[in-house]
Formats: C-alpha cells, structure tokens, sequence
C-alpha cells in the first residue's frame, strides 16, 4: 500500500529543558510538519510513504531531505526550489503553563511559493493509493492552496483515496480571507474519503448544526458523502489531562476508552492519532479496534520528543496488551 503526503516541512527551533525564549541562548531543531509527521507514523506502520513537498535548494533543504529519508520516508517526490524553509518557535509548556508556537516568515517558504506544474503532480501520484492532505497547506499561501485543491482533484479522478485532515489554524487567517478558506475546504471535502477533525471544526467553519455531537457529524458525513470522520477528544480529570478518540463509521460511532495522557511533548500526537487510524482502515479492522489502536498511538506520542512518530505498530500493540515501566 503507497501513501503520499502534500504538505510543508518545517524547522522546528525550541529551547531545551523546557525554557522560555527568553531564558536560553541555545535552540534544540527538529524537522516537522503534518503530512511529514503522518507519513513517518505510516512508515512505523509498515507501509510504503512519500512526502511531496518543495524544500530550499540550499544546505538546509538537504539536511531537510536528510531527516525525511532517516524516517523511512521516500524523497523521490521532494522538489528543491528557492531558498527559505519554513521555522516556527516552540516554548515547551510544563505542568499548567501552555506550549507557545511562533510563525517565523512562512509564507515566505519554498513550499508556499512554488506552484506544482502537472508534470510534478502526475509522478508523485504514480502508482499511490492514498493521499493526504492537511488543511495547513489552503491556508498558507495562494500558491499551496491551489496545489491542494488541484491534487485533491486530480487524486479523486484516479481513484485514488482522498484523506484530508482540518488543522485549521485561526493564527494563521483574518477574518477577511475566510470566506475564500471556506470555499477551499468545501472543495477538498467534496472529494474525500476520510477526514479528521473536531465537531467544532464542523460547527465553527462549516456552519453545520445539532443538538449533539453525533447529529453534526451525521450531517456533514451526509452532506459531503465521507465516509469516515475522526478525531480526539481532549480532557481534563483533576489534575490529569486526558484523550480519548472517535470514529464515525457507516453511521457507527467508536469511542474509545478515556486515556491518560502524560505529557513530554505535545506537539505531533495528532499526526500519530491519524496515522493510527489510517492504518486500521487499511488493514481492515474492525471500527473499535480501529480507534482503540489510534487512541494509543496519539496517547504514547506525548512520551516522545519531536513531532513525528517514532514507535512501531509492535510497540504500540504490546503497550496495549500489557503496559509495563520496562520492556525486556
């Protein structure tokens, strides 16, 4: 099974130790971003990825490179151009204090000023079966919004699954291009499959109304023909901070268990989650064992530093039959 990602890779800059910006003269870097990051949780997984994605044609797009081919993930549809990669600051909160993100230029990155040509479209999508698309890249720049939409078209025109994830970001939008977002969310949603996201997302940005959760979700999967619509649910029980994961299937919800979440970073454990999910729906699990298996993916995220997934399937299945301090 072939799976392509569209989406930005980005420099991740955070100071060590949990330090403010303010506090440190050093910076630990990471390379990131969501399509990256579930791509690497698929290649945990045990299927085949690739990342189309536009990287500067300098030193610092080969070490970009670098990082994408180290977590298994094919570079054959990496396309270097220009000279900027996209950096975002990360304070790491701890305990009650809240993780701090700061855009640095993104707009101006090789990825979001490069306009993909039918040429490069057509080989990333050679022999894939599923393509994922973040919701990051329609909000970003006119350039990756337009190579969204075509590829999500031109994915659906080939029978090729179209898995669309929301991560709207408000920080990243005013309120006078949304009505152009909306448009394009609308047009990726009428060609996917899959789509991950809240009942929130649906209500704030799409307008669909209910009484329940259910009823929401009932109403988009109906009005957009999706087929599947996952996400988490994020809590708080006393002093513990909780996930817990759904799935609507063929008119079924799946719940999972409400999970206890541990936090080392935060940051990615969506993109674990999603990983999670795609990979039951490819090997056909039932619903439930489907956002079990997700559930604890995303959960066991939080124990790992960096944003993409670095725990095999394996791993994550012992975990869940037996959790234990030490394996041996």
């Amino acid at each position: 099974m072939n799976i392509l990602a569209y989406g930005e890779v980005m420099l991740r800059l955070n100071p060590p130790l949990y330090k403010t910006l303010m506090q440190t003269e050093t910076l630990d870097m990471y390379y990131t971003g969501s399509g990256l990051n579930v791509m690497a949780g698929m290649i945990q997984n045990g299927f085949n990825a690739k990342l189309l994605t536009v990287l500067p044609d300098n030193n610092l797009g080969k070490a970009a490179a670098a990082a994408v081919r180290r977590l298994g993930i094919s570079s054959e549809a990496l396309i270097f151009e220009g000279n900027h990669l996209g950096i975002y600051m990360l304070e790491m909160g701890y305990a009650n204090r809240p993780s701090e993100v700061t855009y640095l230029n993104r707009t101006e990155s090789a990825f979001n000023q490069h306009l993909l040509s039918d040429e490069q479209m057509a080989a990333a999508l050679k022999d894939v079966d599923m393509l994922h698309i973040c919701g990051i890249a329609l909000s970003t720049s006119e350039q990756s919004r337009k190579n969204a939409l075509r590829l999500a078209e031109k994915a659906a025109s080939r029978h090729i699954s179209v898995c669309f994830d929301f991560n709207f970001r408000s920080s990243l939008n005013t309120d006078d291009e949304r009505a152009e977002l909306l448009s394009a969310y609308k047009t990726v949603l009428h060609h996917a499959e899959i789509v991950f996201g809240s009942t929130r997302d649906l209500k704030e940005l799409l307008d669909i109304s209910g009484k329940t959760a259910d009823e929401v979700a009932a109403r988009f999967m109906s009005e957009y023909q999706v087929s599947r619509f996952a996400g988490t649910i994020r809590g708080q029980d006393k002093q513990a901070k909780t996930i817990k994961g759904f799935l609507y299937e063929n008119g079924t919800q799946f719940m999972s268990a409400e999970r206890q979440v541990h936090i080392l970073d935060r940051i990615g454990t969506g993109d674990a989650f999603a990983a999670g999910i795609l990979t039951g729906l490819l090997e056909q699990w039932d619903g439930q064992q489907t956002v079990d298996y997700a559930t604890a993916c995303g959960e066991l995220a939080h124990t790992t530093l960096g944003d993409s997934p670095v725990l095999s399937r394996e791993f994550v299945l012992d975990y869940m039959a037996s959790p234990t301090d030490v394996k041996r």
